[in-house]
């Protein structure tokens, strides 16, 4: 800003300069206004704050860790473990599988899955997908209580698919009675039974007794016996025969039997007539389950 100064000065007029005689009236004095136009000098900058520096209108801020500084909870998978839509092996086909080493970020625990167990349901930092996996610590090893997360609330699984299965052909021996082995994906297997010369399934039949035994551990994993002309090996009859048993949406061997789970199984039936007529068959049954 420029600053402007005023100054006054009272003339006298040209006589009074001049000199005057003594008593002679003295002129009228006339005020003359001269202004003066001063050009302002620079302003000393303000020492510098010993404490305190400028900091420019524009310049970033930086964010600095501190004690209050939180990071997001992770996951560490300890082992190959599948990653599934839901909580539970029943959410078939799984998605994928994560590998040993790899981390995710959990978000969500659900304490019993279908068909049981507890899960976490966690998001892949790779992908930004969200699933599940076992909370087993054997699986996997959090940052944070994982249990204090909060329940989801899911839909339930789809139905099971039915294994796939192949067999060989049977094998054993027969006194009195006439067999037929009649195979399916739905109901898995059939025996249609009658003695000697009979004209129509059971005839002359008093039971046929299933037996199933995993071919690796040696255990029995199932034993029906069947009375109903039909003789299926989960129980029904002519013209139906009940399909695969489902427990807690896993296919089991009977209602409320062990898994099927993959291996080869030896199936055995023993026919047993009204007569004393008999017949022992078996073979094996490969099962892949999807």
């Amino acid at each position: 800003m420029r600053k402007i100064a005023v100054f006054v000065f009272l003339l006298a007029s040209m006589s009074l300069a001049c000199g005057l005689p003594q008593g002679a009236a003295a002129p009228t004095q006339t005020p003359v206004v001269v202004t003066v136009v001063v050009e302002p000098s620079a302003t000393p900058a303000a020492a510098a704050s010993p404490t305190a520096a400028a900091t420019p209108t524009n310049a970033p801020t930086a964010t600095l860790p501190g004690p209050t500084a939180t990071s997001a909870p992770q996951c560490t998978i300890q082992k190959v473990v599948n990653f599934r839509r839901g909580p539970g092996t029943a959410y078939n086909p799984p998605l994928r599988a994560f590998q040993a080493g790899a981390t995710v970020n959990p978000q969500g625990y659900n304490p019993t899955g279908i068909p049981g167990g507890a899960w976490v349901q966690v998001v892949d930092p790779a992908s930004n997908q969200v699933g599940w996996v076992s909370a087993g610590t054997e699986f996997i090893t959090c940052s944070i209580d994982i249990t204090a997360l909060p329940a989801v609330a899911v839909e339930p699984p789809p139905p099971p698919q039915r294994p796939t299965v192949s067999n060989s052909q049977p094998d054993g021996s027969a006194n009195g009675l006439t067999a037929e082995f009649i195979y399916s994906p739905e109901f898995l297997l059939r025996l249609a039974v009658r003695v000697d010369g009979g004209s129509s399934d059971g005839e002359g039949v008093k039971q046929v007794v299933f037996t199933v035994v995993d071919k690796k551990t040696k255990q029995q994993v199932y034993e029906r016996t069947e009375r109903n002309a039909g003789y299926c090996i989960f129980g029904g009859g002519e013209p139906n025969c009940n399909p695969w048993p489902v427990t807690n949406y896993a296919i089991t061997w009977g209602d409320g039997g062990p898994a099927v789970v993959d291996g080869v199984y030896n199936v055995r039936m023993a026919a047993e007539g009204n007569n004393g007529e008999s017949g022992n068959w078996n073979f094996d049954l490969t099962v892949d389950v999807p």
